[in-house]
């Protein structure tokens, strides 16, 4: 994974000692020996990751790392501070600052390395959900409100001794705004909580269960979008929990106020994620869903059939469409104005849902025109929920804005397919046209049904205008 990393550190040894650490084969190394060279070098050509020393002459780090952050180029720049060996107020003081991860100065080069894999991960993921998103905004770096964020339930897990884990968890449920729990391994990997952000795993001995844990609630549907912190001692000779998935690691011996910062961090990225997921997936409801009916739109309806013909082709089975059209709706919004024309649209289209199975699909098709497939029924089955669509709505009037109750009805067109037949939904399109363009042609409000002759007849783009000629 390429990737470019500045190390600012004064002291030349501690330069050329992390430079060692790291694989230079994957990564592009500078180095610089104060804040305004590294300042310098990093708006020159912005790095992926700034490794910091804390002890720098003249850091002002909440500053240093406000600078990068108010820059589009460098806003997603991993910054990392240096410290000295288990100095726990200096590991807590940089976070506090604004830097995303905190590390020894004689950092193990397999965690160092593992972890700037996780960077990278990161800020991939990040610019590829900004790039989906179609925005700048950046997600899950900056602190949120306090007022307004939403309470973090962490969730502890040890696969060792279970007393050091509940003095961790009592520690940490006198924070605000934390909602501490603890859960076997056996119960976390057969149900895991549905509300955690986060899960602690505690890795005590050389156990191995903490890391099969992390991929089974990785790949959980209850739990997989939750965060994972790895907190361990163990000399395990194996793959980094930060490789096998694990989005945060820490010793052993860190401090309580760091485990807290570190978990509040995961949980609030966990959050934005979520956000950005719901918002994804409300707009793409949105990309396939009609506004005024709330029913499927023409592209949902595309796609749908596109896909049933797939289905078909490899197993086929008997299937009916229905093309179904309000009668004289122009005249409607003529004598009674648009807004009642909406009125009667909606108020058709929630007819029509109602009356039909939950496997059934239901699109506007058109203008004041629907499409119906019903999977698995033959021509009886199809005629009976044609003529309940068609009876039910006859019989239903609509009031309107002005007090008027309107009664409108609709024309449909029936074409079936066969378990034999080898016959595609445009097939099926075209004869349901044909047999709807019949019913209006012979009075309206009547149901038709697709003759043979009619899979062969007139091709879609020469029936919809006939259809709308006559309304």
């Amino acid at each position: 994974m390429s990737g470019h990393v500045l190390i600012i550190d004064a002291l030349s040894n501690r330069r050329i000692h992390l430079r060692a650490q790291l694989d230079t084969a994957a990564y592009a190394v500078d180095l610089a020996e104060s804040q305004m060279e590294g300042l310098m070098r990093i708006q020159d050509d912005p790095p992926d990751v700034v490794i910091i020393a804390d002890d720098l002459p003249g850091l002002r780090l909440r500053q240093f790392c406000k600078t990068l952050r108010a820059h589009t180029r460098t806003q997603l720049t991993t910054i990392v501070v240096a410290v000295a060996c288990e100095n726990h107020s200096a590991r807590v003081s940089a976070l506090i600052a604004g830097a995303h991860d905190v590390i020894d100065h004689q950092s193990d080069p397999g965690d160092l390395k593992a972890r700037l894999r996780n960077f990278m991960r990161i800020r991939q993921f990040t610019e590829d959900t900004r790039h989906q998103a179609g925005t700048d905004r950046l997600s899950g770096l900056a602190e949120a409100s306090p007022d307004f964020a939403p309470k973090t339930v962490a969730t502890f897990i040890a696969s060792g001794d279970i007393t050091d884990v509940s003095s961790r968890m009592s520690e940490l449920s006198e924070e605000t705004g934390f909602v501490t729990r603890i859960m076997s391994a056996q119960t976390a990997r057969r149900q895991p909580d549905p509300d955690t952000d986060v899960y602690v795993l505690f890795e005590i001995g050389q156990s191995t269960e903490a890391r099969d844990l992390l991929g089974a609630l990785q790949s959980h549907p209850t739990s997989r979008h939750a965060r994972i912190l790895f907190v361990t001692d163990s000399t395990i000779a194996a793959a980094s929990p930060l490789d096998l998935g694990a989005q945060d690691q820490v010793p052993l011996s860190v401090s309580p106020t760091e485990l807290a910062l570190r978990i509040r961090r995961l949980a609030r990225r966990k959050h934005d994620a979520d956000r950005a997921r719901k918002a994804t997936n409300e707009l793409g409801e949105k990309a396939y869903t009609d506004m005024l009916t709330k029913l499927n739109n023409r592209a949902a309806a595309e796609e749908y059939l596109q896909k049933t013909d797939r289905a078909l082709t490899d197993q086929p089975r008997p299937m009916a469409l229905l093309m179904v059209d309000i009668d004289h709706f122009k005249a409607i919004n003529d004598n009674h104005g648009h807004a009642a024309g909406d009125d009667i649209l909606a108020h058709i289209a929630s007819i029509l849902k109602d009356n039909l199975r939950e496997g059934d699909f239901l699109a506007r098709y058109g203008g004041e025109e629907f499409l119906i497939v019903l999977p698995d029924v033959g021509a009886g089955q199809a005629r009976c929920v044609a003529q309940r669509l068609r009876n039910t709505v006859a019989s239903s009037f609509k009031a309107i804005e002005d007090g008027t109750h309107i009664r409108a009805t609709v024309s449909i067109g029936l074409a079936l397919v066969s378990r034999t037949d080898r016959k595609s939904t445009k097939d099926l399109r075209r004869a349901a046209d044909s047999a709807l363009y019949e019913a209006k042609r012979n009075g309206r409000n009547r149901i038709e049904m697709a003759s043979d002759q009619d899979f062969q007849t007139l091709p879609p783009q020469h029936i919809q205008p006939v259809v709308k000629r006559l309304g």
